[in-house]
């Protein structure tokens, strides 16, 4: 839940871009740095990519068709979609490695969010 948290702070219209940008680096800057000491297979990488490609979908399903209504059940299934496939991923694919392979899986997520919704950059 932490990190569907931490990813609110990329959508944020009040927040500048440099701001932003420097999110992104650091996230990369963990990225690179944890792929450096413990790699995690492509095809991992690939899973987590893909799990930040569903959590934009989800947004983007919460805001348009549920109108950011909590109380709307669909809302609760868009939230617990992206939830429930890190933790199939995390505890499927990489029970031996959790933690380091984890931490880097979420910095990978992140950084699919963040290139795959470039718009965010611009303020409103």
């Amino acid at each position: 839940m932490i990190g569907v948290l931490m990813l609110e702070f990329w959508f944020n219209p009040t927040l500048s871009r440099t701001q932003k940008l420097l999110f992104l680096a650091v996230t990369i800057l963990i990225a690179i740095g944890l792929y450096w000491f413990n790699p995690m297979p492509i095809g991992l990488v690939g899973l987590f990519l893909g799990v930040g490609v569903v959590f934009l979908i989800c947004r983007f399903c919460k805001i348009n068709i549920t109108q950011n209504n909590p109380r709307h059940l669909l809302y609760r299934v868009f939230t617990w979609i992206p939830l429930a496939l890190l933790c199939a991923i995390f505890f499927l694919k990489a029970p031996d490695h959790l933690l380091d392979w984890g931490i880097q899986g979420l910095a990978f997520m992140v950084i699919s969010i963040c290139i795959c919704s470039p718009h965010m950059l611009k303020n409103k």
